[in-house]
């Protein structure tokens, strides 16, 4: 059997795919995965929306995700760094005896 699809429930579909699994939600419709796809490009071209929106959505997501994998391997670098410090700070400590930080010579200019 097959249903017909309003284009309100069309572009309701089609804004629900922004915030959940695709195949998920085509499943819960009862239609094809390619379906809901094929619902998106019509409504864009419907609404005047330029194929090439979806091209710079996926490379602003693209970017996003080098940044965020960027980021994580900085936070790593500055939390092995800060380790390595205070590593560096109980060994200076533990050098003298007294507990204070080791002073080192001025250097001349």
């Amino acid at each position: 059997m097959n249903r017909r699809w309003t284009l309100e429930q069309k572009r309701a579909a089609v804004e629900r795919m922004r915030t959940c699994r695709h195949r998920e939600l085509a499943q819960e419709l009862g239609i094809d995965r390619s379906v809901l796809y094929q619902w998106r490009a019509r409504l864009r071209r419907l609404d005047g929306i330029s194929p090439d929106a979806n091209s710079r959505e996926q490379e602003l997501e693209r970017q996003n995700q080098q940044l965020r994998e960027a980021l994580a391997r900085k936070v790593l670098e500055a939390d092995f760094l800060q380790g390595a410090l205070r590593r560096i700070e109980a060994r200076r400590r533990a050098g003298d005896g007294s507990g204070a930080t080791v002073s080192t010579k001025k250097s001349s200019k």
